[in-house]
């Protein structure tokens, strides 16, 4: 049997070992509480971290469609402001072509009234000139007769 000194002992043994296991216990319990806010902390810098980059990838993507619109109605309006000047183009270049065909057409009229007027004028020459040798053929036979 154990004297009381011995279970004295063994009580007190057993209530440091009770004490240091409850304060090992709190400790831990310190480390794990530490340990979870620490791991809340890092969720919450990464979520805000990962809410700021969203936002600014959001700001980024609504300022590339609005440059892709402004060019977009850039290259729009450009498209246009070519059309109509080659509209206009095309209008000054067939204008041109119908002006040069109505000169060309007044100068073929012209030629053809001038080439006629020129046989005319040639054929009243020929005329003339043969008028005027039976008139010498007519004088130069009645000199010959005589």
């Amino acid at each position: 049997m154990k004297t009381d000194i011995e279970f004295e002992e063994e009580l007190q043994n057993a209530l440091k070992e009770n004490r240091y296991l409850k304060d090992t216990i709190g400790a831990m319990r310190k480390q794990l509480e530490f340990a979870q806010f620490d791991k809340e902390d890092s969720i919450r810098m990464a979520t805000r971290a990962a809410s700021a980059e969203l936002s600014q990838l959001q700001a980024t993507i609504i300022e590339l469609r609005k440059e892709l619109q402004r060019v977009s109605q850039e290259k729009d309006e450009q498209v246009q402001k070519t059309a109509a000047t080659m509209t206009d183009e095309i209008k000054q270049i067939k204008a041109i072509a119908a002006r040069m065909r109505d000169e060309m057409e007044s100068m073929s009229f012209d030629f053809e009234r001038r080439l006629d007027d020129e046989r005319a004028a040639h054929r009243g020459e020929v005329n003339h000139l043969q008028k005027t040798i039976q008139a010498l053929r007519q004088a130069l036979e009645a000199k010959h007769r005589l």
